[in-house]
């Protein structure tokens, strides 16, 4: 152990640690030698009297010179660290040296007034001795030497070892007991300084350690960002030509086809029905991400909910040779129902696609104020590392394959966010090659009355006296969008541009009924600036607008959701484009009338 100072020899943080040592030598500094210089005005009145007033006074000028000397000495270290220099040797040399005078300064004199004071004045300079040793170990213990510079000299000799030299009884048990203190300060004061040393330290370690987490943590954020652009520009270019196909395919399937033609154009649907659920897929993980999906709390039936699901799954579990079992008399729940329904049947198919044998079984169980919905299968188990993984995007088990039929990964990374937005506590429980239970839990509710459906008038789609203006940018997409909208009879105008609309003067003078643009266009236009632009031509905001997107970028998705018109996701099917643009014409908001 190293007593002069804490060894920090193979430390890296050594230097500033040392550095921020002085630092706060400085800031505790002018405390103790203002106090010194106080008590020494003090010592001066009090000793009034019994010694003679000019050797006092030439006592406290000393202490006067030697504590202006100190101070400067202070003043001139923060000229030196503003500098940018830092602490010099021959600095330190002078500190050493005027602190190691200090302490000599009251120490010979001290020892010379125990041989000529009364006993009531030698308690004082001993009361004064001790409270001056114990300022100075909790200024000066950060710099250990000195400490000890300082504390030798007052206390240690010539004071404590005179008292011991002295004949009478008294100033020998004085010595001793001032020895006492003067070893018992000495360890207090060390262990001061190692914890003080070693707390700096370890905050020098904790900065490092923050400071490397935090470029980590950038690396990682960074590394999220390029995959979420790359995913959202992938799948954005992919969906273009999708998207066109099923234009294409939709535009086909009016014509007249025979047996074998009709076969193929289904097959080829249900391809890109396929494909078009691995865009869902990425699409619904997007918006859970932009924060655009906002629950819709409603008191409902987990009884009928947990029946239509075993309904509509029984034919996949039934083709693997699977029982598929519900528990019966589940009681009412509050929900989003759409929302709570996708969670369980994400859980339910899964449970099917990865169980060979057994069976799945759908349970509930009350849990004070809550229900939990519990499924259950008797597949191969997940095991323990892996189990946080499997809520993981495009993370799965057993398909280095990497079969569509399996899934695209993202399945149960949708189940976790959708829980989370809904307050659900998600749990899963699992043994390598005993199966596997998810149990989601959320809040038990009282029956309702289900309310008498209002029975609504059909509605009437007006086709081809409106006028649909479109903003497209592919001309692939234009074609297809071409071709559909002449099978359905609706007067259109198809167009790659807003300019290139407005600078037709028939169409720049026919205000349209409906706008439906893409989202991303030429020359970083975006369907939001189209559609605000024509609103600004025909000087008419009321004029109904769908936008038709193929990214996934959470922030686009947000910002486009934020202007209230209906957003499309490509590859949108012709039948959806269809059914959108009828709803508009079938619904036509009318402007509200001015409370003025």
């Amino acid at each position: 152990m190293n007593l002069w100072q804490r060894d920090l020899s193979h430390s890296p943080y050594a230097e500033r640690v040392r550095a921020e040592q002085f630092d706060v030598l400085r800031r505790n500094s002018p405390f103790s030698i203002i106090a010194a210089y106080l008590v020494a005005g003090l010592t001066t009145w009090v000793l009034n009297g019994a010694l003679p007033l000019e050797s006092l006074l030439a006592w406290f000028a000393a202490q006067t010179l030697l504590g202006g000397a100190r101070l400067w000495l202070l003043r001139r270290y923060d000229q030196l660290r503003d500098s940018g220099a830092g602490p010099r040797r021959s600095w330190l040399i002078q500190v050493m040296i005027t602190t190691g005078l200090s302490g000599l300064l009251w120490g010979l004199p001290a020892a010379y007034w125990m041989t000529v004071l009364p006993p009531s004045m030698q308690m004082y300079v001993v009361v004064v001795l001790l409270g001056l040793g114990t300022g100075v170990m909790n200024a000066y213990s950060i710099v250990l030497p000195l400490f000890y510079l300082f504390i030798v000299p007052a206390f240690t000799l010539p004071f404590a070892a005179l008292l011991v030299l002295l004949p009478d009884a008294l100033s020998k048990t004085l010595g001793a007991a001032a020895l006492v203190y003067a070893v018992t300060i000495f360890a207090f004061a060390y262990r001061f300084h190692a914890t003080l040393v070693d707390s700096l330290l370890l905050r020098f370690e904790n900065s490092e350690l923050l400071r490397k987490l935090s470029i980590e943590k950038e690396a990682a954020e960074r590394s999220d960002q390029a995959k979420t652009r790359f995913l959202a520009s992938a799948s954005h270019d992919l969906r273009q030509p999708t998207y066109a196909l099923g234009l294409y395919l939709g535009a086909l399937k009016k014509q007249p086809l025979n047996e074998a033609s009709e076969n193929l154009v289904d097959h080829i649907s249900r391809a890109l029905a396929a494909q078009g659920s691995l865009f869902d897929a990425l699409l619904n993980i997007s918006r859970l991400d932009a924060g655009i999906v906002q629950p819709s709390l409603q008191v409902f039936s987990l009884a009928e909910l947990l029946e239509r699901i075993q309904q509509e799954c029984s034919v996949q579990a039934a083709d693997k040779g699977l029982n598929l079992r519900v528990r019966p008399g589940a009681p009412f729940v509050k929900s989003d129902p759409a929302l709570f329904e996708r969670i369980l049947r994400n859980l339910v198919e899964n449970a099917i696609r990865y169980t060979d044998h057994g069976g799945v079984l759908i349970g509930w169980r009350r849990r004070g104020r809550q229900v939990r919905v519990e499924v259950w299968d008797s597949g191969p188990g997940i095991p323990e590392r892996e189990q946080q993984k499997v809520f993981w995007e495009f993370h799965q088990l057993n398909n280095p394959e990497r079969d569509r039929s399996k899934g695209l990964g993202l399945g149960l990374a949708i189940v976790q966010r959708t829980a989370r937005l809904l307050d659900h506590p998600l749990a899963l429980h699992s043994r390598e090659g005993h199966g596997s239970a998810f149990m989601i839990s959320l809040p038990r509710a009282t029956a309702v009355q289900p309310r008498q459906a209002e029975i609504q008038p059909p509605r009437t789609v007006v086709g081809s006296d409106k006028l649909i203006y479109v903003i497209e940018d592919d001309a692939e997409n234009r074609e297809g969008l071409r071709l559909l909208f002449q099978s359905w009879e609706y007067r259109h105008v198809i167009v790659a541009d807003v300019a290139d609309l407005l600078a037709d003067p028939t169409a720049a003078a026919q205000k349209p009924d409906l706008i439906i643009s893409d989202y991303r266009l030429r020359d970083h236009q975006t369907g939001i600036d189209a559609i605000a632009r024509l609103h600004g031509h025909y000087e008419d905001d009321w004029i109904a607008a769908v936008l038709v997107t193929g990214d996934t970028d959470p922030q686009l998705l947000a910002q486009a959701s934020a202007h209230g018109w209906p957003l499309l996701h490509k590859p949108l099917a012709a039948e959806q484009l269809k059914a959108m643009i009828d709803e508009q014409f079938s619904s036509e908001l009318e402007p509200l009338d001015d409370p003025l």
